[in-house]
């Protein structure tokens, strides 16, 4: 998967979840589940290097002084030292 695929994919899913999920309408929010049900669906098919771009993406949607930056500031160093002591033991 490029990353302008998993970009397009990822992002898509994302804004029509926040659609939903703002909704005043109960049936339309329902939906969100369908939407992360997708979302974790093309999630368990990117590999971790994919993860970590996903995160690059997704963190510039957040202010650094939110949680969710310093949330996924942490899962990319997390990433990016698991994948050095792969390398290191390959």
């Amino acid at each position: 998967m490029d990353r302008s695929h998993l970009y397009r994919v990822i992002c898509a899913l994302i804004d029509k979840q926040q659609h939903l999920a703002n909704s005043t309408d109960f049936s339309v929010r329902f939906r969100t589940l369908w939407t992360v049900a997708l979302l974790d669906k093309h999630l368990k098919r990117c590999t971790d290097h994919e993860i970590g771009k996903l995160l690059v993406i997704v963190q510039d949607r957040f202010h650094i002084f939110e949680p969710e930056f310093a949330i996924i500031h942490h899962a990319k160093r997390r990433l990016s030292l698991r994948s050095a002591k792969e390398n290191l033991t390959t």
